[in-house]
């Protein structure tokens, strides 16, 4: 047997030579006896299944810990929860209306310049070049309604 077929039953058997097939494991004991590489392979895999272990036992002991605290949180009603009288700003808290808000300042922006429109008579038309408004006391309720737009030519 050679270093390379030694590691490789090494890294398929394990560290334990009890659990190789026999005549493997009497050829990697002559090997053991004769070569100090052989040696050095078996000793740094039983630190490093040694390491395993441990870290298997470490977390084992840190699963039985979160159990025990499972355990403790089961064994105990939960407290009653406070409920406000009044949920909706809590609702509204829960909500994600972060890609909202450049929305809602676009509407409320249209709103006021609607209102500003409205206001201040920019929807009206002139009839004459004196400033004076169509529903002057010579324009009837008809002629406002059925007249084509100045600036547009539709009707209404």
């Amino acid at each position: 047997m050679n270093m390379e077929q030694f590691q490789d039953l090494l890294d398929r058997h394990g560290t334990d030579l009890g659990r190789w097939p026999r005549e493997e494991r009497t050829q990697a004991e002559h090997l053991l006896a004769d070569n100090a590489e052989a040696r050095a392979a078996l000793t740094q895999a039983r630190r490093l299944d040694a390491a395993l272990s441990r870290l298997i036992d470490k977390q084992d002991a840190d699963d039985a810990a979160v159990m025990r605290v499972v355990a403790k949180l089961n064994a105990r009603p939960l407290p009653r929860q406070k409920v406000p009288l009044w949920r909706l700003p809590a609702v509204l808290l829960d909500l994600q209306f972060a890609p909202a808000w450049p929305r809602v300042a676009a509407l409320c922006a249209c709103a006021v310049l609607g209102f500003y429109i409205g206001i201040s008579g920019l929807d009206r038309r002139i009839d004459r070049f004196d400033g004076s408004f169509a529903a002057s006391s010579d324009a009837d309720f008809g002629s406002l309604v059925f007249e084509p737009e100045p600036l547009t030519g539709e009707r209404l």
